[in-house]
């Protein structure tokens, strides 16, 4: 069972670390192809989006990693309504914003702008209704 769960673990990072790296690699390539057009107006935004989940992502990745090796429970009940919670209200949300986003529709550049927006603003919602969600829970106690 120990050596399933080093395999696991070992795979996870694995694929977490060669997926920065493909990303990477797209975006490196995307980049040569618009070359100084790309980090103006809506794509800067889109791009500072993409970094920051990109980061949280690794950062969140690397603490499950550090709290597996410990021996630490990486899910439990409180975890567990936290998620539900969030996905709820994050859901709801982003159906108020996918609601403006169509109704505001001429004023993006183009459909790619409008739907890669509503995706990165979708979750920066869940973002920040998760960080809502968890400090009512943990102010409740």
């Amino acid at each position: 069972v120990l050596d399933l769960i080093n395999i696991i673990m070992k795979t996870r990072r694995t694929l977490l670390y060669t997926s920065i790296i493909i990303m990477g690699a797209i975006w490196l390539f995307i980049a040569l192809e618009k070359g100084t057009d790309l980090l103006k107006g809506l794509d800067l935004f889109i791009f500072i989006l993409i970094v920051f989940f990109g980061i949280v992502a690794f950062v969140r990745a690397l603490k499950k990693d550090k709290e597996e090796k410990l021996g630490l429970a990486t899910e439990d009940e409180l975890s567990d309504l936290i998620k539900y919670k969030t996905g709820h209200h994050a859901y709801m949300y982003s159906m108020y914003m996918w609601l403006f986003i169509f109704i505001f529709k001429d004023k993006f550049p183009n459909t790619e702008s409008m739907i890669g927006g509503g995706v990165l603003l979708s979750a920066l919602i869940y973002f920040l209704t998760k960080l809502k969600i968890k400090h009512q829970l943990m102010n409740q106690n």
